[in-house]
């Protein structure tokens, strides 16, 4: 005797997929004019990432006790978290800018929120760079920046260096 689904069950099965593909289909539809802002953030969060990862590493070399050089997963919550958020975001602000505020040539609101997020990231990004590094330009930014390396030690750099800066207490 051989078993044979009951076409019933095919033809349902085959409704259901018909559906599903089609709302997969419509979705992409819908988001692809904000792919390439969301592959932009995501390069600018991959930088930042990086750049805390050397880091991390420019500590562990300098002080080995305070960390251990390697990348921690409980931050990469955070970081899919952000990306998700500006994600969002970003598709809110290009329905916004094309639905509800039809202009002639749109308030470019899309573009708007990922400069914006990227201004965040390349500021991040840069004061990973500075902090614990002993190039001129880096101590020139450090002026400027917050220093966090301090995030890997378990009291603030701030006790360290009472006057807030480091080049006062030389």
């Amino acid at each position: 005797m051989e078993n044979k689904l009951p076409v019933d069950f095919v033809e349902k099965m085959y409704l259901v997929f018909k559906w599903l593909f089609a709302g997969v289909g419509a979705t992409i539809g819908y988001l692809k004019p904000t792919i390439p802002f969301a592959v932009i953030c995501l390069a600018a969060v991959a930088l930042d990432c990086f750049s805390a990862y050397q880091l991390s590493k420019r500590v562990r070399k300098k002080h080995p006790d305070a960390n251990d050089g390697k990348f921690k997963s409980k931050y990469a919550n955070r970081v899919f978290n952000t990306i998700i958020k500006v994600y969002a975001l970003i598709v809110l602000a290009y329905y916004v800018d094309r639905i509800i505020i039809p202009t002639e040539n749109g308030l470019y609101l899309p573009n708007i929120i990922a400069g914006m997020f990227c201004f965040v990231q390349i500021w991040s990004f840069l004061e990973n760079e500075s902090s614990e590094n002993d190039a001129h330009w880096a101590r020139v930014l450090q002026r400027i920046m917050v220093n966090k390396a301090e995030r890997h030690f378990n009291l603030p750099l701030k006790d360290v260096f009472p006057c807030g800066d480091k080049e006062q207490t030389q």
